[in-house]
């Protein structure tokens, strides 16, 4: 049977596998995933910090969107006193830790991510997520690299779903670099009717010492369990991301000339809090940076075509070709098969069992049988409706794709 044997191979399996692994009990040992409360709370001494909240028992037709959440700065142990009463779920979630701590700090230095193969990942490229019970991330896919998740503390839910799966309702509005969301609310949804058109749901509970990889393009909607919860990760680069900078570069420039033109109050409709700037940023910086990435991208397509032709040559002459250092190969069936790695695969959920997954969510945070009035439904009007649609049209993947294709062409 095949075993977990030394960092390169686990390295190796983060970087090539196309389907979730978990990693149960696999980062125990860290003194993180030790750490108590108190200790937590010693860490972020008199510092207050912001958190994201929203009333638990919000129902929706769509996501709970940053934007409409409400913002409340605390120092820690004010925040561990309200966690179990509050009306209110709370978020100090996706902060990177260097801008919290310093070098020196214990937190800090307890950071390393050469366990998963990664001896130069540290703090330094890690963000911290820390929650109450309810506290969620609304279902996105990341479209640049592959993401590794330490949970420190308490339990969490992700759903997950492949790159290709339909039906998911994608937007780029909310409009955040990287990031495609559903308009699917997962949380507490007024009505499960376009639920039922999902397939391919995999669920997964982290449970603190556990570790998930979620590899590029697949879709993830994740929720607190328990009254306090504590995550780390790391987002890795991935071959393909030279191609969907460019992407991303085009989205941005078309996005930021159509909240120009509106009043600030209602651009700010269109994107996440930490895009706010998009309207100043001057058409030529915007600009810049997709030269920028479409040089990287063409570059690299280069260096592939020489070192292609390179191998070639090398395969017709007399000459032995000489391969690069291959990557240790895995079989990640064997792998998993044998129990002592304690490598899981998301486990398969039908249709029925995601909705009956949500119910359980109302019936936790809402009355599910109470009779909602129309202002308690976010979304039963949409007064930017038009625009959203002329953005998300635009920025389909296809439309992104030929534009690319068109734009390629004459670069060259």
């Amino acid at each position: 049977m095949c075993s977990i044997h030394n960092e390169d191979l686990i390295r190796n399996i983060t970087k090539k596998t196309t389907v979730p692994i978990i990693f149960r009990g696999f980062v125990k040992d860290w003194s993180l995933c030790q750490w108590t409360l108190e200790k937590w709370s010693s860490a972020f001494g008199e510092n207050v910090i912001p958190f994201r909240c929203m009333k638990k028992n919000f129902v929706s037709a769509g996501p709970c969107w940053e934007r409409m959440c409400n913002k409340k700065s605390m120092k820690f142990k004010e925040f561990l006193e309200s966690a179990e009463s509050s009306e209110e779920w709370m978020y100090f979630d996706y902060k990177y830790l260097q801008q919290w701590f310093n070098a020196d700090h214990d937190l800090t230095k307890e950071v390393s991510w050469e366990k998963f193969g990664y001896p130069n990942k540290d703090a330094s490229h890690s963000t911290l997520w820390i929650g109450t019970k309810g506290a969620h991330t609304p279902a996105h896919q990341d479209t640049y690299g592959y993401n590794i998740i330490a949970q420190l503390y308490g339990r969490k839910r992700w759903i997950l779903f492949p790159p290709e799966t339909g039906n998911l309702l994608p937007t780029r509005v909310p409009y955040e670099e990287s990031s495609v969301y559903s308009k699917l609310n997962f949380y507490c949804p007024a009505n499960f009717d376009a639920f039922n058109a999902l397939t391919g749901a995999r669920l997964v509970e982290l449970n603190a010492g556990d570790a998930l990889v979620v590899p590029r393009g697949w879709w993830h909607y994740v929720q607190n369990l328990d009254n306090i919860n504590i995550a780390i990760n790391v987002w890795l680069p991935h071959d393909k991301d030279t191609s969907t900078q460019v992407s991303e570069a085009l989205i941005k420039i078309l996005v930021a000339q159509v909240c120009k033109d509106l009043p600030e109050k209602t651009a700010k409709l269109l994107v996440n809090p930490n895009e706010d700037d998009i309207s100043d940023t001057p058409l030529a910086v915007l600009f810049l940076q997709l030269d920028t990435v479409a040089k990287s991208y063409l570059n690299n397509k280069r260096k592939v075509r020489r070192y292609k032709r390179q191998r070639t040559c090398e395969v017709d002459s007399d000459t032995p070709a000489v391969d690069d250092p291959p990557d240790d190969d895995f079989d990640l069936k064997s792998l998993i098969e044998n129990k002592e790695n304690n490598l899981e695969l998301p486990a398969n959920i039908t249709t029925h069992d995601l909705i009956n997954l949500l119910k359980e969510n109302l019936n936790s945070f809402a009355n599910a049988n109470k009779q909602l009035e129309e202002d308690e439904v976010e979304g039963a009007t949409d007064k930017l409706c038009l625009t959203k649609a002329v953005i998300d049209a635009f920025c389909q993947s296809n439309v992104i794709d030929l534009v690319k294709q068109n734009l390629f062409e004459r670069l060259n």
